[in-house]
This record gives structure tokens, sequence and C-alpha cells, in this order.
């Protein structure tokens, strides 16, 4: 099932996509990446999910929420925001 996925989105979006990426994917690639590069974009976005989560005011970061229920908390969507990007670069790293 996922080789025929991959086969569809590969038939259908490669021919319309790969114009506008395989340039930038070239000019990334000459790029040398460094392993602390991605240890500091992993710190970096944790070190914002702390602040936002544990050191700001609840107050200051939920200013103008009419209820007061917990999914209508911005601190926790926040974190849930942020979290896919962390594991893409642990992913990728």
């Amino acid at each position: 099932m996922e080789e025929r996925i991959a086969a569809f989105c590969e038939k259908v979006f490669q021919p319309i996509l790969q114009p506008v990426f395989l340039p930038i994917d070239r000019l990334l690639n000459k790029i040398p990446t460094d392993p602390w590069a991605t240890v500091c974009a992993i710190a970096l976005f944790i070190t914002a999910m702390l602040v936002v989560g544990v050191v700001m005011k609840e107050s200051y970061v939920n200013q103008g929420r009419t209820k007061k229920v917990w999914y209508t908390d911005l601190r926790l969507w926040t974190v849930v925001c942020m979290l896919p990007h962390v594991l893409v670069y642990f992913y990728f790293r």
C-alpha cells in the first residue's frame, strides 16, 4: 500500500514540484551540514517551548481568552504545534 501511494505521489506531484524544488535542492546540497547546527536548532525549539510553557505567565500567554478550558490554553498549543518541527529535525539529523 505504501509503495502504491509513493508511486501515485511521484506520478502526480513530481512533474509539478520538480521544476521548483530541484534547483533549491541542488543549491542546498552544496552547503556542508554540521551536526551542531541540528543540535542548536533543536535546542532553540525546545527552549521556545519551555519559555512559553513554563516561564511566561499564563495570564500573559492567554490574554483575551474567554473560556478557561484546558484546550484553549495557548501554552499547550504552542508545544503541540512546535513538536512536529522538533521531530523532523531529529529524523533528518
